[in-house]
């Protein structure tokens, strides 16, 4: 990477401590920011938390099942063994994030803004990225199969042992990144294929990738 990929800033302890619903709840009612705090244990579903702001915080063991999540933003944030599932965080602003060990399958990020992100050991399998920028993120051992990434724009997006079976690259450079660690059987682009230029695969993803270049591969 060009550029050191950068971690969340959570500080020392936290000044706040959020266990129950309704404590976030007042937060979305009075339009204020929630900060320094540590949220844990809490499991909402449905809920409409749109345009929140959140600044220092760590989610811990959270539920936000088809919560709405739009134009959110999250700097100095951590989500650990949190499942925010088919919820929406469209037109999102995420900067200097981790997500650690988390399930977002299905969930919605398009048109979302992605800085120093890092995202490990957790399943976005089916997760929509369309339309997003994504500078200085990370995905290590994480599943993303099925997964949306048409028409987005990438700088510095290390994949490392990411599962991209059936994902969709539609109009997307990947020009720099390397899949050697990774999979990427059944890669959806464009009929030219010119989404892979300069991307960096093994022989067997080579194989896998030559049917866009019009060649035919064969086994003596």
């Amino acid at each position: 990477m060009s550029q050191k990929l950068l971690g969340p800033i959570l500080g020392g302890q936290m000044e706040w401590v959020f266990e129950e619903d309704n404590q976030l709840l007042v937060r979305k009612e009075e339009e204020e920011a929630v900060r320094h705090t540590l949220i844990k244990n809490i499991h909402m579903t449905g809920e409409e938390l749109s345009h929140m702001r959140f600044f220092s915080v760590l989610f811990e063991n959270c539920s936000f099942q088809n919560c709405d999540f739009q134009r959110g933003e999250f700097s100095d944030v951590v989500f650990n063994s949190c499942d925010m599932s088919n919820s929406v965080f469209s037109d999102g602003y995420f900067n200097r994030m981790e997500f650690l060990n988390c399930k977002g399958m299905g969930a919605v990020f398009a048109g979302s803004t992605f800085l120093h992100i890092s995202i490990s050991g957790s399943n976005f399998n089916y997760a929509n990225f369309d339309s997003s920028k994504l500078e200085h993120v990370k995905f290590l051992e994480s599943q993303l199969k099925g997964s949306f990434f048409t028409q987005c724009h990438f700088k510095d997006v290390i994949w490392n042992q990411a599962d991209l079976e059936k994902a969709s690259l539609f109009k997307t450079s990947l020009r720099g990144a390397d899949f050697t660690t990774s999979k990427i059987s059944g890669l959806i682009l464009s009929d030219e294929g010119k989404e892979i230029n300069g991307a960096i695969v093994d022989l067997y993803q080579a194989a896998e990738l030559s049917r866009y270049l019009g060649i035919v591969i064969k086994n003596e």
